[in-house]
């Protein structure tokens, strides 16, 4: 497939049908597309459970299967492309019954012609665009632009799973400013929010691409290191710690001190996500109590 080229999936099962709308697609001035066709409904849900395209086209009818069991499958392996139905069927329930369950739009096939095909895919790839940055938006902090507390959940299960599943080792760094209460009472709510955008670019300096970053909430962070054993993790936090506190904040000509502490912990045998969560704050909190502008270990 090109890089540039829109990725289009039919779900199919008529040779004539598919010819027919291929056609339509190479009348469409200017689009470039690659065009991949399955003629069943098991083909069909081997190509959707790939993910890669920027919007599908499926039958009502599929052989003896319904095309809302293939969009029910799609939804349930989070596809991401729009899917639009196809039907030389024309049926108000259809059309109910396919929006119910998350279609984008139903075409039918007797009256679709390259410009009726190009509105529909322009729409298409509209409205998937306007859904990536509405999810960006969701599962983003506002003031950091690192995951924001539910998004860091939903990472933290997804890296559970992949550590259980391929007994790879998972660890997580929490961590918050000492004293931040004082920074926004002596320099302001001003200087105080810049301080977390600073931390927040400091964590995205020091991390590897796989590591994930999280505003977990006020002053406090959470990064979810895959693939690192404990040892490892304490590390990185230790190190983390060590350059904030040499390296001050400086805002409008003023040095404002700024310290952290944290606290690390690693996934093991029988923890649940709220116990592995548990287990970070609990060694964060030992970890202020020890004097803060330090590291500990559970």
């Amino acid at each position: 497939m090109s890089d540039d080229a829109l990725k289009v999936l039919l779900v199919e099962d008529d040779s004539d049908d598919y010819a027919i709308f291929e056609r339509m697609l190479s009348k469409i001035d200017g689009l470039q597309y690659d065009l991949e066709w399955r003629p069943s409904f098991a083909e069909g849900q081997t190509a959707i459970a790939e993910n890669q395209y920027d919007v599908i086209f499926m039958d009502y009818r599929l052989g003896e299967y319904n095309g809302c069991e293939l969009l029910q499958f799609a939804k349930e392996n989070r596809c991401l492309a729009p899917i639009i139905f196809l039907s030389g069927e024309c049926s108000s329930e259809i059309y109910k019954e396919i929006k119910k369950l998350g279609a984008l739009n139903y075409l039918n096939k007797d009256e679709i012609t390259p410009n009726y095909l190009a509105i529909a895919i322009d729409y298409a790839i509209e409205i998937a665009a306007q859904y990536e940055r509405l999810k960006k938006i969701a599962a983003h902090d506002g003031l950091t632009n690192l995951l924001n507390h539910q998004e860091m959940y939903t990472m933290l299960t997804r890296e559970i799973d992949r550590s259980r599943r391929y007994g790879t080792f998972l660890s997580m760094i929490m961590f918050d400013v000492d004293n931040f209460k004082m920074i926004n009472d002596s320099y302001g709510h001003l200087v105080g929010d810049n301080v977390i955008r600073w931390l927040a670019d400091l964590m995205r300096k020091s991390s590897r691409n796989v590591d994930i970053n999280a505003r977990y909430g006020g002053d406090e962070f959470v990064i979810i290191l895959p693939d690192t054993k404990g040892q490892s993790a304490l590390m990185k936090a230790s190190h983390l710690c060590s350059a904030i506190s040499k390296e001050p904040y400086t805002s409008y000509g003023q040095s404002v001190p700024v310290t952290i502490s944290a606290g690390v912990a690693e996934l093991c045998e029988g923890d649940t996500k709220e116990m592995f969560i548990e287990k970070a704050d609990g060694a964060l909190y030992l970890a202020k109590s020890r004097g803060r502008n330090c590291v500990y270990f559970k």
